[in-house]
């Protein structure tokens, strides 16, 4: 690549290519520079450590989420739940690095967009400004470690992930009764670790006890 045509967001770019294919294991300033066909000192004018570029991947992830969230409606529960899908599938579509980003904060543009809207939210369900920054609170980290967690699974290689996911209707139905009757009660129930709908009950339920914290104000 050209001196100085490097930027931020062409680095970012290609760490996301890195790390999808690779592994983050693989993204160091080296397999950049090879990637973008540039020294690895003109990653190093851009971003100063690893950990920096990693917040900037972080953002990015918010970006892509914001870019496919619908606009705000007149329904702040719809919106909230629109953002925590959205949310989740930048994750899924990045799953090596989505995997070990959520306790991280980036401190960036993009992250606060995403905060701002959240909260946007939690005020016009009718929350007092106390108890809206606590909920946004539960709501984002319920979303970003649960998308975490279900970005963890998919990083798997296929025949770990298969054995997790086939567990639970192999050995949890072959477990005794008499020491798990709980289990053997309910272990034909049981839904895939994967089911897009854990995740989205998870959700409802952060946004029901919103709505009743909300409606109990008003009362």
């Amino acid at each position: 690549m050209p001196r100085g045509t490097l930027s931020q967001e062409i680095i970012v770019a290609a760490a996301f290519r890195v790390a999808d294919t690779h592994g983050m294991d693989r993204l160091t300033f080296q397999t950049l520079g090879r990637e973008l066909s540039a020294h690895p000192t003109a990653i190093y004018r851009h971003f100063r450590s690893k950990d920096e570029l990693l917040l900037a991947l972080i953002d990015a992830l918010h970006q892509e989420a914001l870019a496919h969230t619908p606009p705000p409606t007149d329904d702040w529960a719809h919106d909230l739940m629109q953002i925590a899908i959205h949310t989740h599938a930048a994750f899924l579509r990045h799953p090596n690095v989505g995997a070990i980003v959520a306790a991280r904060t980036a401190r960036r543009e993009n992250e606060f967009r995403s905060v701002e809207r959240k909260l946007d939210c939690m005020r016009r369900a009718g929350l007092t400004d106390s108890d809206a920054a606590r909920y946004y609170r539960v709501f984002a980290d319920l979303v970003l470690s649960y998308s975490a967690m279900d970005a963890s699974l998919a990083a798997l290689s296929t025949d770990v992930r298969e054995a997790d996911l086939r567990a639970w209707k192999t050995d949890y139905l072959s477990l005794p009764p008499d020491r798990y009757p709980n289990i053997a009660r309910v272990a034909r129930q049981f839904v895939t670790l994967d089911d897009p709908q854990n995740f989205i009950t998870a959700v409802q339920t952060v946004i029901d006890a919103v709505r009743i914290r909300a409606e109990g104000h008003r009362s």
